[in-house]
């Protein structure tokens, strides 16, 4: 039989690990790049990701990102008619991506890290309220809820593990979670097939349950919301930007507490 932790790992494997991949293999194919060697580069994802969390899914979105900058210049040279190019599969990734690498100031121009901590002070201001709340609320209604498993995992690690572990949480996760949840659901997913107010919901509400912990849920539901803002307001490196000060912060107060 299947244990919960197994079905959990799946589900967080399938949410955040592989739609990575999946845009990245599509870029490799329109470019016509040797099948065998993504073959190669997949079985070495696929098994890699298992043991390194999100150490691999960052690496790969790097090169993401590097395919979206080249996707318009691309777009251009391939462009027949002033009609999009076509695929088997439909419009291909350069013509839907040609706008993106600076719609989303992927370059990070323009971003300045006085707002940005402006803006992550307001969210996380927000988050404390959030926890005061809800902390009355299950007081009151007399409901115990455990804090996240990665945070009880943390807790209980070793300082020098825990010190290793400290750059998946604050920079390789951010990078990773804001691509996926932010970008490319709420972005190219769902937002134009169910207009942004809805969109930025589902999203945030998928991005809450990736993360199986009801204590934390209504916290991790507004910063998805709020980062839906920020990415498409702002940028893709603001969204990260509040995701990581939110990472920080917790990960600092562990630290502390183990020293």
């Amino acid at each position: 039989m299947i244990r919960l932790d197994t079905i959990k790992d799946i589900i967080v494997f399938l949410l955040a690990y592989i739609p990575p991949l999946l845009v990245f293999a599509k870029f490799w194919r329109e470019k016509h790049k040797n099948i065998i060697v993504l073959i190669i580069i997949t079985l070495i994802y696929l098994g890699g990701s298992i043991f390194t969390q999100n150490l691999l899914p960052f690496i790969l979105i790097i090169f993401d990102i590097k395919f979206i900058k080249s996707a318009g210049t691309s777009y251009l040279d391939n462009k027949i008619d002033n009609t999009y190019n076509k695929t088997k599969f439909g419009r291909d990734i350069n013509s839907v991506l040609k706008f993106d690498y600076n719609r989303f100031k992927f370059n990070g121009r323009n971003f300045s890290i006085f707002s940005a901590l402006k803006l992550s002070a307001i969210s996380y201001t927000v988050s404390l309220l959030i926890s005061i709340v809800e902390t009355i609320l299950l007081s009151r209604l007399n409901v115990k809820l455990e804090g996240q498993e990665v945070v009880s995992w943390m807790s209980s690690m070793q300082l020098w593990r825990f010190i290793i572990i400290i750059p998946v949480m604050i920079i390789f996760a951010p990078v990773v979670e804001e691509f996926v949840f932010r970008w490319l659901f709420f972005e190219k997913i769902f937002k134009n097939r169910m207009g942004i107010y809805l969109s930025a919901l589902i999203s945030s509400l998928i991005f809450g349950f990736a993360h199986f912990n009801l204590r934390s849920f209504p916290i991790l539901v507004w910063i998805g919301i709020f980062n839906c803002y920020l990415i498409d307001k702002k940028g893709y490196w603001y969204s990260v930007f509040n995701h990581f000060t939110f990472n920080f912060i917790t990960t600092m107060a562990l630290l502390i507490d183990k020293i």
